[in-house]
């Protein structure tokens, strides 16, 4: 207790260490746990499914178009093989119903809805709110306890009848969402048996036994083999606990909005990030700490002389650590607290507090005041009394061990600048770099509610209704249906040219009306307008594609595919394949960049037919009619359906969308970055005034000596002003090194240039001059004579 006490009075007695100790450690801090909480939160995506180790999901890839699917299924083959039945003990079949029409009453809801069997509870746990959580029977259902609301309100759901896909299914019981973040996001689930052909692909999750190694059976797996259609094919098994982290499905179009992926390298960005933070913090504690250690080194070698132990030195030295620790975690929490939702904007992520909150706190009170206490303690423990009564605040070693205190800081904070600066001029390159294609004015809406699974009797009339109100609205341009955008929907076909050389390239099934709709320039030929029926299909290129087959004019350009690209039945009901024949290249358009800009330019081959289908409407508005349009296609939707929901997207924002990831890295470096500048000025505040006011009897006798104002500036900058410039260039060559290892497999990236170091490095000089300026210029004004005086 007596111990205690004497680490507080000292801890107050020095309060412009303390404080300034304390806020560095609680900016560190609170940096680390924001940071910490949100890795946590990604590493135990669905920890609420049910041995994860042992539930494998089949990714099927057909020439390059990666899905999940399932190993047995009519019309696609069977490739049972690779997982013998004995091997595996239970089964879920799941199809995904994006973005689906759900009736209750007069009223239509957009629901996200999976059809899944009955074992679906048997691999995940979901909280029951009411109701039970079966999908026995062909109608039953189960929703989520957000959508129950937003249809029922305070009603009870369970019982109520819901209309969807044109069969009604009952309610049987209501869920809530899992604490742990989920890779599904759905609103409602629906039995699998409810219909007999969901005509579209489905997936299956299998629970396997503990034997069956994925990575075993994916060597004999991944290798491309004809399937019973002639389609080149090959499958990888994925644990489920690994599904999270595909790269493939990342930004997949037909699952963008039920499931949600991760990104692995935004992961280790932000460890690094949490690591360097917290380095930054540890090493100013420690060194401000060893700072008004100093102004006890003569009590302990006093003590020391009179029999001072290791023990209690060690438990005086971890005490006040506590102490400081304890207090700076309160703040570190304070802060977290009082940030919370504009740090839950700029993570994109809602974090709840969990067990891991206290686990993480009492980790940092256990392990932190360890760690800040070892080097105090053994400087103190194995230095002679003698040493330490003369007062070791001139010594050399101690100076440069807080000078490569500092070093480090300032090597660490140089770094995340240099980084964010790059990162920020990178997505700058990203967002206004031309994309080849119009983006203002663009819309995509969702106003056709029924899927074509089973569709309702009056659909083709609704049909009508909407394209005569769409024709109607003065304020469109131009419109069209498809599930096909300039971003998403396309297929990876092997293309051959007259010579039989090959490549496996994106390729669109569209309508000529696309071209016109993205201003997409016509470099050779014309885009085809006349079809002789729905199996005439006409093949364009893009110019990268030219170049890639080898073909300088357009006259010289036929191609075909390697299977089939295009089935159709004819009058007397025979299936007829099409595309495997040389055709001729009808035009050739100029490349456009069809993803992410880093991806690059790609050979490209568009499928060009008669005006297709979907439930997409692609809208093309004249400038500044956007809010009126708006409102004319809510009225469209409440003529129509009777529902005040209405989905859509200005493309605009889709490609904005593209760039989210490369937007919030750029963030995350910028204000981490800030705050290690502000944890770093604050170490530099604390070590320049003890380290000046040491100096005050120095620069007395030299102005004594005629020493003038530049001189003692000289004097007083240099030793900091060196020290931050070997940081800075130490930090130039590892942010290279990081940048060149973050963006070596980009096709188009921004050059590091020098302006980037040299803005980062005005930026530190400056920040930095202004914490010692205030400092050297008030000891640079103290009246020598009462210095000597008071010595």
């Amino acid at each position: 207790m007596k111990t205690l006490k004497y680490a507080w009075r000292f801890l107050m007695r020095s309060k412009s260490y303390t404080v300034i100790n304390l806020l560095g450690l609680a900016f560190s801090l609170a940096c680390c746990i924001i940071l910490m909480r949100y890795i946590h939160r990604e590493l135990t995506v669905d920890a609420h499914s049910i041995d994860p180790e042992h539930i494998i999901i089949p990714l099927r890839d057909i020439e390059g178009n990666i899905f999940p699917g399932n190993l047995q299924q009519d019309g696609v083959g069977t490739d049972s093989v690779y997982i013998p039945e004995d091997h595996v003990m239970e089964q879920c079949r799941m199809v995904v119903q994006q973005q689906d029409n759900v009736v209750h009453g007069n009223s239509s809801y957009s629901m996200n809805v999976l059809a899944v069997d009955s074992t679906f509870f048997h691999f995940f746990r979901y909280p029951l709110l009411t109701g039970t959580a079966s999908l026995n029977a062909p109608d039953d259902a189960i929703i989520t306890r957000h959508y129950a609301h937003r249809i029922f309100g305070k009603e009870n759901p369970v019982g109520k009848v819901l209309k969807f896909n044109g069969k009604s299914v009952i309610i049987r019981g209501v869920v809530d969402e899992p604490e742990c973040k989920t890779l599904l996001r759905f609103d409602m689930l629906v039995s699998f048996k409810l219909m007999d052909n969901w005509r579209r692909l489905y997936a299956s999750l299998m629970r396997v036994l503990p034997g069956v190694d994925p990575d075993a059976i994916n060597m004999v797996s991944n290798v491309y083999h004809k399937d019973n259609r002639g389609s080149m094919i090959r499958w990888k098994f994925v644990n489920w606990k690994d599904f999270y982290w595909e790269k493939s499905m990342s930004h997949h179009h037909n699952y963008d909005s039920i499931m949600q992926f991760g990104n692995r390298t935004y992961l280790y960005i932000l460890s690094g990030v949490a690591m360097l933070l917290l380095l930054v913090g540890i090493l100013n504690f420690i060194n401000i700490y060893m700072v008004f250690m100093m102004k006890r080194s003569k009590e302990y070698g006093v003590k020391k002389v009179f029999g001072l132990q290791r023990l209690p030195l060690f438990l005086q030295i971890w005490i006040e650590n506590q102490l400081l620790a304890v207090i700076a975690l309160l703040t570190a929490w304070l802060l977290i607290e009082t940030t919370q939702i504009p740090v839950n904007r700029f993570m994109n992520e809602t974090i709840e507090y969990s067990a891991f909150d206290w686990q993480l706190s009492l980790g940092f009170l256990l392990l932190l005041p360890l760690v800040t206490s070892i080097y105090p303690y053994i400087k103190y423990n194995y230095i002679p009394p003698i040493i330490s009564i003369r007062s070791i605040a001139t010594n050399r070693h101690s100076i440069t061990v807080r000078m490569a205190f500092l070093f480090t800081q300032y090597v660490i904070t140089a770094l995340l600048l240099i980084l964010s600066l790059y990162f920020g001029k990178h997505l700058d390159f990203l967002l206004n770099t031309p994309t080849g294609y119009r983006t203002e004015c663009i819309l995509k809406a969702q106003l056709l509610h029924e899927n074509q699974v089973n569709p309702g009797p009056n659909r083709v009339a609704r049909q009508l209704r909407i394209k005569q109100l769409l024709n109607e609205c003065p304020h469109i341009d131009l419109w069209m249906t498809s599930n096909i955008t300039i971003l998403g929907g396309n297929s990876i076909c092997t293309i051959l040219n007259d010579k039989d050389v090959q490549q496996s390239i994106p390729t669109l099934f569209i309508s000529s009306t696309f071209f016109q709709f993205y201003d997409l320039k016509v470099l050779e030929g014309e885009i085809p307008e006349k079809f002789d029926g729905w199996a005439d299909y006409k093949i364009v290129l893009n110019k990268a594609a030219m170049k890639t087959f080898g073909y300088n004019q357009l006259k010289d350009a036929f191609v075909r595919s390697e299977t089939p690209l295009w089935v159709v039945r004819t009058q007397d009901g025979q299936m007829e394949e099409g595309g495997t024949k040389l055709m001729p290249v009808m035009a050739v358009i100029d490349n456009y960049y069809p993803g992410h800009l880093t991806e690059g330019i790609k050979p490209m081959a568009f499928i060009v037919g008669r005006a297709g289908y979907g439930d997409n409407y692609l809208i093309s508005i004249k400038p500044s009619k956007e809010k009126e349009v708006i409102e004319y296609l809510k009225k469209i939707e409440k003529e129509i359906y009777n529902t005040e929901d209405f989905n859509y997207t200005w493309l605009t924002d889709e490609v904005h969308k593209l760039y989210a990831q490369d937007r919030q890295t750029a963030n995350v470096y910028f204000v981490f970055a800030l705050i290690a500048i502000i944890i770093s000025c604050l170490g530099l505040f604390g070590l320049s005034l003890f380290d000046i006011r040491q100096r005050y009897r120095e620069i007395a006798i030299r102005k004594v000596n005629g020493a003038g104002m530049k001189d003692l500036y000289s004097l007083l900058f240099r030793k900091y002003i060196k020290v931050i410039g070997c940081a800075f260039a130490l930090a130039v060559p590892l942010s290279y090194y990081l940048i060149y290892m973050y963006t070596r497999d980009f096709v188009l990236k921004v050059p590091v240039g020098a302006g980037i170091y040299l803005v980062a490095l005005v930026t530190i000089s400056l920040i930095s001059s202004g914490t010692l300026i205030w400092q050297i210029h008030k000891a640079a004004q103290i009246d020598p004579a009462k210095i000597i005086k008071s010595e």
